[in-house]
């Protein structure tokens, strides 16, 4: 699986394509982790820039603060509330039985460092699925796993991961921390990658970026690949699945319901997922920058029963906001927090509602 060498051709080999796709995995025992380099050439946006000359975010991302304010007319308090001849009120969904969601928290980890981020060259001999982790990437996946087991401790836990050999080598490194634990874990392909296309020329790619920068990164279909519209479809359908797997008993520990939820996949897919469940929309989407290799987003479970983002771990266990806005340190609105129902809107012109649309682009 990838090929690899040094740290990640030791574990290239993981494979559980003839295994269950769910059922109980006794974690090993840990190697030593090493502090992960904070470096993160290749995981960052994408390139893109908004009229202050930012660069955009993510994979589908690309617009910046100052184009979603002048464009879209966002308020201080969220999108359109008490700016011109119009109004927007946030409508969130009370929890009741229907709505709650037993699992306490759900914490999003991208892979480590991979082949790819490094060379983007590889991609011409080496599937996308294929491509392993470096060293460093290891590292950084071990130390991924100490996070996680520093928040959730001896806390019953259920692994959702892409497919792929860089998140399937992910996984391997962070059930380090686990060892002696009881786990479950469950492959899910709709958490791979966006499909970019098979192997792939970079002269080929490079113009296909341009093309995709003037069709709208979030709807542009790579040529034998998807649209981002096609990877929020997939992911809106794993979270049904997702909602039914919260629903069953763990057979653990006198049938309780699992308590937390970590899901190993891309950066993309984070912050798809995230867009599902917060009902964010393209425009504020495109405002959220793509994680950093093995970085961890937290959500928690509220008083209401649903789930709230706190933000990304930090190597100290600390939580910090998720990278925002055009310098990325713009504090996420408080509507893009907790899931909305609706937006109640008030205008009381033609034009106010244009420009109050033009946010939903």
């Amino acid at each position: 699986n990838g090929g690899g060498t040094g740290a990640a051709s030791a574990i290239c080999g993981l494979c559980w394509s003839t295994r269950p796709p769910n059922y109980a995995f006794a974690a090993a025992p840990a190697a030593s982790p090493r502090v992960p380099s904070h470096t993160d050439p290749h995981g960052g946006p994408a390139p893109g820039r908004g009229t202050c000359g930012a660069r955009g975010a993510g994979a589908a991302g690309g617009a910046c603060a100052e184009t979603l304010e002048k464009d879209s007319r966002v308020a201080r308090k969220g999108p359109f509330a008490g700016v011109g001849p119009f109004s927007v009120v946030a409508r969130r969904e009370e929890g009741n039985e229907s709505s709650e969601c037993p699992a306490k928290r759900i914490i999003l980890v991208r892979h480590g460092e991979s082949a790819g981020n490094v060379d983007k060259t590889r991609y011409q001999a080496t599937p996308d699925s294929r491509m392993p982790l470096t060293e460093e990437g290891v590292w950084q996946a071990t130390a991924a796993g100490e996070r996680i087991r520093s928040l959730i401790k001896d806390e019953s836990v259920r692994f959702f991961f892409s497919p792929y050999t860089r998140t399937l080598q992910t996984l391997k490194a962070i059930l380090q921390s686990f060892r002696g634990n009881s786990v479950y874990i469950t492959s899910e392909p709709r958490l791979r990658e966006q499909d970019f296309g098979n192997f792939q020329n970079p002269q080929r790619m490079e113009e296909i970026y341009k093309e995709r920068k003037r069709f709208g990164r979030f709807y542009y279909r790579f040529p034998d690949g998807e649209a981002g519209t096609d990877v929020y479809d997939r992911v809106a359908e794993f979270w049904s699945s997702l909602y039914r797997f919260m629903d069953q008993p763990s057979r653990w520990r006198s049938e309780a319901p699992i308590e937390n939820f970590v899901v190993v996949t891309h950066g993309l897919l984070m912050r798809i997922f995230c867009m599902c469940y917060f009902r964010w929309t393209v425009a504020e989407f495109e405002q959220v920058w793509n994680p950093g290799n093995c970085e961890i987003w937290v959500l928690e479970k509220m008083p209401s029963g649903r789930y709230e983002i706190v933000g990304r771990m930090n190597d100290d266990d600390s939580v910090r906001p998720i990278k925002f806005g055009c310098d990325q340190g713009q504090p996420l609105h408080e509507h893009m927090k907790s899931p909305l129902a609706a937006r109640e809107v008030t205008f009381d012109s033609p034009e106010a509602l244009d420009r109050m649309l033009e946010a939903y682009q």
